[in-house]
Parts: C-alpha cells; sequence; structure tokens
C-alpha cells in the first residue's frame, strides 16, 4: 500500500509528479526520457507570430479604465462609455493643435459617445468607440483627450507598435521565385517532420506510462 506522501504526490501538479517519477528510474531510462522531452520543443517549429487581440476600455465619469493602451498593429480597441450622467457625452481623439475638436489635418476621434441609445429612431447613436489598428502609419505613442460635453477633458494614452515579423532570407542556391519543385519538396519536408513529431510524442507518453507501471510495480513491491 502506497503511503500517503506517494498518493499526494500522484494527486499533485502533473509537472510534480512527473519529476517525482524521474528521479526513482534507472538512470539509463531516466536519462533518455528527459532527452526526448528535450527534442520534441526544438522540433516542434513553434512560430512567434502575434495573433490580432482586441482590447477594452471602460469609459467612466472622471476616469478611463485603463487610462493607457499598449497594442500593436492589427489590434483593436474599444471605448465603451459607462457615465450614465444625464445629457453627458463624451468624445475621444487626438487633438495634436490642441485647438478643442478633432477635426483637423492627421485627427481623429471616436464621434460623440452617449451613455445608452435608442437605435430604432437614431442608427447613428454609439455608446463604444471601436478602434482597428490597420495601418502602420498608425505606429506611434498618443495623448488623447476625451472631452466632456460638460468641458471637462481626461487625458488618456494610446501607444501604438509596428507588428515585425523576421523573416529569414534562403540560402544561397535556393529558389526566390515560382518554384513549384521545391514547393512539393518543402512541403514534404513538413510532412514528414509532423509524423517524427507525432511518432516522437507518442514514444515519449509510452515511455513516461511505462516508467509510471514501473515505479508503482516496485513500490507494490516493497510494500
Amino acid at each position: 500500500m502506497m503511503s500517503p506522501f506517494v498518493v499526494s504526490m500522484f494527486h499533485a501538479d502533473p509537472m510534480g509528479r512527473f519529476l517525482f517519477i524521474c528521479q526513482r528510474l534507472p538512470p539509463a531510462m531516466r536519462g533518455g526520457l528527459l532527452a526526448l522531452l528535450l527534442v520534441i520543443p526544438l522540433l516542434s517549429g513553434l512560430a512567434a507570430a502575434h495573433d490580432p487581440d482586441t482590447f477594452t476600455v471602460i469609459v467612466r465619469e472622471d476616469s478611463h479604465d485603463p487610462l493607457e493602451v499598449d497594442l500593436v498593429v492589427n489590434d483593436t480597441v474599444q471605448y465603451y462609455n459607462v457615465d450614465h450622467r444625464e445629457n453627458i457625452t463624451h468624445e475621444i481623439g487626438l487633438d495634436l493643435n490642441g485647438d478643442g475638436d478633432f477635426n483637423d489635418t492627421d485627427e481623429f476621434s471616436s464621434g460623440t459617445l452617449h451613455s445608452e441609445c435608442d437605435w430604432d429612431n437614431d442608427s447613428d447613436c454609439r455608446v463604444a468607440w471601436i478602434f482597428v489598428i490597420n495601418n502602420t502609419a498608425l505606429v506611434g505613442n498618443y495623448i488623447l483627450s476625451d472631452l466632456l460635453s460638460d468641458g471637462t477633458e481626461i487625458e488618456v494614452r494610446l501607444n501604438i507598435a509596428a507588428d515585425i515579423h523576421i523573416e529569414v532570407a534562403p540560402p544561397i542556391g535556393e529558389c526566390f521565385g515560382d518554384c513549384e519543385e521545391e514547393e512539393v519538396e518543402e512541403e514534404m519536408k513538413r510532412s514528414s517532420q509532423t509524423d517524427l513529431q507525432k511518432g516522437l510524442m507518442l514514444a515519449g507518453m509510452m515511455m513516461f506510462g511505462g516508467a509510471s507501471a514501473l515505479f508503482v510495480a516496485t513500490l507494490m513491491q516493497r510494500s
């Protein structure tokens, strides 16, 4: 019968359970299992691409939550007005010359944001500003102004970074144009790599399962 300590380890987090078992395996088996687990990530071909995200900013009576947003090109930020004071509206935008409006060159704004809308009678009414950052010309750090209809102003920040992808040029001698043969070969390589990854993962699972069974059997024999 397993001790309470061993039982608690088997109900702990997977990584703790894995390390606990590995420490009690024969050196050769332990080394092979760890080596396999180190090789699999190297063969996985992970790509560090940026997936577009959507950020929500809550527009309150006297502040924004958060006051500063960091975005990458192709992200989206939406400013949602929850200021329900009567006859109070918000307009958020870039006022480059500080003249109290957003109508000049290179300026932009949300338009008037209300706390609620009757879209049956006013289809242009809006309670939120959905700003899609889909232009690299927008890259930069901005201080935006939230101009309220009662004359107050809230300063907010919007930081937009470029979505940079590092592409490695093909080695000398490889094709740069439309080379169907090279594309077929590359596809075959990717397919072979995927099959190899699956085989390694399956082998790792089998080794870990066998090691777990061996460890449990050893404990039962000792008890």
